[in-house]
């Protein structure tokens, strides 16, 4: 959408493009960052959540971003036999990317922290669901910000865009920016993170492990025990599982992820 952007597709060219960094991406969401920020004409600004903690080191201690213990990713819960048991409610979203945003969008507008917003302030912000992604697609909650999807819009699903990328840049991979230990991922996901990132795959294993250890705030947060992976079985056991199955869980896209993170 970026580089479609900078082309002129969609009109006006954006003022500015804004990557959330959560501290928990994968290596390859940090190097495409870098890779863009070379190739458009309008500058990528990089944003981080108001808190001395990253994500991952969040989830590690088992608190939120204000570092009061909680569990703020969406992970999958199993009660003492095993037998699913809910998810965890998801603040890693607002917390770390949609607050992140809003505060630079914000202060590109000159507003200070907290002050009113104008009532003739307008601005639009473009998210990069396709057009095989509608579900996804969101209305602001902020009535200063109009989401426009140009993709949805031109009809562009992802195949397509895989497509006109990799005919301009067939030697680069582009892979989806999910964090690294996202309990949405799908069972195909997991795999290449395993495959082409072994070592973020490994720390997310850890990480994994550390939810269920009783020294871990969630272990007595839920009274149930917390998993990354959809299966409820440790993350390296259930990456395994799907590469055997033949019908993998999906991962959680569609109903909860709303275009700032996982695209």
């Amino acid at each position: 959408m970026a580089l479609l952007a900078d082309e002129g597709r969609f009109g006006q060219r954006p003022d500015v493009a804004v990557f959330a960094d959560t501290g928990w991406e994968p290596d390859a969401v940090y190097d495409n960052v870098g890779w863009l920020e070379q190739q458009l004409s309008y500058p990528v600004v990089t944003v981080t959540a108001d808190s001395d903690r990253s994500l991952q080191q969040a989830v590690t201690e088992g608190v939120n971003v204000r570092g009061r213990p909680w569990l703020t990713i969406p992970g999958w819960l199993a009660d003492p036999d095993g037998n699913p048991a809910g998810v965890n409610w998801r603040q890693c979203t607002t917390d770390y990317k949609i607050a992140p945003i809003r505060a630079e969008v914000r202060k590109r507008l000159g507003l200070k922290p907290r002050s009113p917003i104008p009532d003739s302030t307008t601005v639009e912000m473009w998210l990069g669901i396709s057009a095989d992604e509608q579900i996804r697609m969101r209305i602001s909650p902020d009535r200063w910000i109009m989401n426009r999807y140009p993709l949805v819009d031109s009809a562009m699903s992802r195949s397509d865009c895989i497509a006109w990328f990799a005919e301009r840049w067939p030697d680069r991979r582009l892979p989806r920016s999910a964090c690294a230990g996202c309990p949405y991922r799908s069972a195909e996901s997991w795999a290449e993170l395993r495959e082409t990132e072994p070592h973020t795959f490994a720390e997310a294993v850890r990480i994994d492990t550390l939810l269920r250890s009783p020294d871990h705030h969630a272990f007595h947060m839920f009274r149930k025990r917390v998993f990354l992976h959809p299966r409820r079985v440790p993350l390296a056991d259930a990456v395994d599982a799907d590469a055997a199955d033949t019908n993998p869980p999906p991962g959680a896209w569609g109903n909860d992820c709303a275009g700032v993170c996982g695209v």
